[in-house]
């Protein structure tokens, strides 16, 4: 068990303050902003540095953007053809960033990213079927972001032995043959959620977690890493966990529920930034300012959640470099068939803790605003 910091106010004079983090987090709407940041790079977290981060803040196919046509073929000209599968990007602002940066990325290095969505984070045999769509085109690489992490195996592997390289992003498939998975270590950010979660309340509370689609690796590890690390503060008691299947609408049902058993919860950790969204609204509709919110993403609607008062920090991901470093390697390897036996088999893209002591820096940043 960790023992129970003796003076929480270390964790706010890490970052300038002379009130203790836990006063402040429960007075979320006078949180005032310190002049010491500088702009972090996205870089692996180790979860022992957590005072250091927080100073240094770290049902059919849709075809989207700059899909014009879908042919039969597709043509070997000099401008080779990736196609990419997002979970979704109906109201996923994340993976839409994602998309976005590969399609910009794709540009710049001469190939043509053809973006491809599902309808929803359970839309399983619609990806299944996007894939299959691609393999039959013999496009030269394919950039999958799986809502199921084992219902994509079958077709993982039949691109695979198509001779067509598969490279994940943001969660993995289990069992299948593809290049690498470039994605956010759920597990040490999910840590990273715990352990500010244990500052926050003084190292004694009730939480709730809202978790993602169950089916899903990213759900899975993000709740594996929050559980484990929290169960290491005595102190500290775990009184629901739930699916908000990564939605808002979800996220209101679901924290509706965890109210309704636990009154008494002192904050609730949602696994993404959508879902925050949802608990904030009706943590803010049941007039309960006592209880904390802490997100996951690190998308513009989390970081509003945050200069609002409604949330005291978010885990956030980088969208961009996992969009551009999958890209990067798609290209690497439809140019040398045989890199892909030296690429990792994992790629951590990164993250940071945005909090309200760095969320003005980070948003200008990253949004420019």
């Amino acid at each position: 068990m960790k023992e129970q910091k003796p003076n929480t106010a270390s964790l706010a004079a890490t970052v300038g303050l002379k009130t203790p983090v836990s006063a402040l987090a429960r007075k979320s709407s006078e949180f005032s902003t310190s002049p010491f940041l500088e702009e972090e790079q996205y870089k692996p977290f180790e979860k022992n540095h957590l005072l250091k981060t927080v100073a240094n803040f770290g049902k059919g196919l849709i075809v989207a953007t700059i899909l014009i046509g879908f042919t039969a073929g597709v043509s070997r000209a000099a401008e080779p053809v990736i196609g990419i599968l997002p979970k979704t990007i109906i109201g996923d602002v994340f993976m839409k960033n994602m998309s976005d940066a590969a399609v910009a990325k794709g540009k710049a290095l001469g190939a043509k990213v053809e973006v491809y969505s599902v309808s929803s984070h359970e839309a399983v045999e619609e990806q299944v079927s996007a894939v299959e769509s691609l393999i039959s085109r013999k496009v030269d690489a394919i950039i999958l972001a799986a809502v199921d992490s084992k219902g994509l195996a079958p077709v993982v592997d039949k691109a695979t032995a198509a001779g067509i390289p598969v490279i994940l992003a943001d969660s993995g498939v289990q069992g299948a043959n593809y290049v690498t998975v470039v994605q956010t270590d759920n597990i040490a950010a999910s840590n990273l959620a715990a352990d500010y979660t244990a500052a926050l309340l003084s190292y004694r509370g009730k939480v709730a977690q809202l978790e993602g689609e169950p089916a899903s690796e990213t759900a899975q590890l993000r709740k594996k890493g929050f559980h484990e690390e929290l169960a290491k503060y005595k102190n500290i008691q775990l009184v629901s966990s739930i699916t908000g299947h990564w939605t808002t609408p979800g996220a209101v049902e679901a924290t509706e529920a965890i109210l309704k058993a636990n009154p008494d919860v002192n904050l609730i950790f949602a696994s993404s930034d959508l879902m925050a969204v949802g608990a904030a609204g009706v943590l803010e509709r049941e007039g309960r300012k006592d209880i904390l919110v802490l997100g996951f993403d690190g998308i513009p609607e989390g970081v509003a959640l945050i200069k609002q008062g409604k949330a005291v920090g978010d885990v956030a991901q980088n969208a961009k470099a996992m969009g551009e470093k999958s890209v990067e390697i798609a290209v690497q390897v439809i140019k040398d068939k045989g890199a892909g036996a030296s690429i990792p088999k994992v790629i951590d893209s990164g993250f940071i803790l945005v909090h309200p002591w760095n969320v003005d820096a980070y948003s200008k940043a990253n949004f420019g605003q």
